[in-house]
C-alpha cells in the first residue's frame, strides 16, 4: 500500500532520535504511541533536513514546514503572528461609525503620506479615503490624523508584545505555541 506525504500529520527524525511530530506541532518520543502506531502502519520517518552547515537543525526543519503554515520554532512563530497581526487591518471610529484601514506595508506609507500632507501649509479640510475596493470615505482631516494615530499605536503595540513574548521565550517561560497566542492577544 502507497501512503501520500501529509505535511499536518508526518514525522521527521534526526540522526540524534529527536522525532518531531507536525500533527502534534512538537518534539515527541520515539515510543510515543501515535508515532508507533503512524510507524508501524507502513509510514517511515524523513530524515530531518540540514542547515547549510549540516546540522539538523530547529531552523531546517522549519523552512522546510513554513510553507504549509507549519511552525517548528517558537520565534519563527510568534513573528509570523505578530506580523499577520500587524498587517491585518485596524478599525477606528471615526464619527461614531465603524472604518476598516488596511494595514499592509503599503497602505501604512500611504496614510503615513496623507498625514504628512495634512500637516503642510494650506492642507485640505476633508480626506477621501477608499476602505475597500469600491468603497470610499469621505472625513474631515483631524478625524484622518486621529485615526492615522489609532492605527499607529496598535501596529507599534504589535511589536511591544512581540518583544515581551520574545523575552519569555529567552527565560523558558514561553514554551508553547498557546502561549505565544495568548501574549500576543
Amino acid at each position: 500500500m502507497a501512503f501520500r506525504f501529509d505535511p499536518f500529520d508526518w514525522y521527521w527524525i534526526a540522526a540524534d532520535g529527536r522525532v518531531w511530530s507536525s500533527k502534534a506541532a512538537a518534539l515527541v518520543a520515539a515510543n510515543d504511541q501515535a508515532y508507533v502506531a503512524w510507524a508501524t502502519g507502513g509510514n517511515a520517518a524523513t530524515p530531518w533536513p540540514t542547515d547549510a552547515g549540516g546540522g539538523q537543525t530547529t531552523a531546517a526543519l522549519q523552512e522546510v514546514l513554513s510553507p504549509y503554515g507549519l511552525w517548528v520554532d517558537l520565534k519563527a512563530y510568534a513573528n509570523a503572528k505578530q506580523w499577520a497581526k500587524a498587517s491585518g487591518g485596524y478599525v477606528a471610529t471615526i464619527g461614531g461609525e465603524k472604518v476598516p484601514f488596511s494595514t499592509s506595508t503599503e497602505s501604512l506609507g500611504l496614510i503615513s503620506g496623507k498625514v504628512a500632507r495634512l500637516q503642510q501649509p494650506n492642507p485640505p479640510s476633508t480626506v477621501q479615503w477608499q476602505t475597500g475596493p469600491s468603497s470610499f470615505l469621505s472625513m474631515a482631516a483631524a478625524d484622518f490624523i486621529a485615526a492615522s494615530i489609532e492605527i499607529a499605536d496598535y501596529v507599534q503595540s504589535t511589536f511591544d508584545k512581540l518583544a515581551a513574548v520574545m523575552a519569555k521565550i529567552d527565560a523558558g517561560t514561553v514554551t508553547t505555541f498557546a502561549q505565544i497566542d495568548a501574549g500576543l492577544a
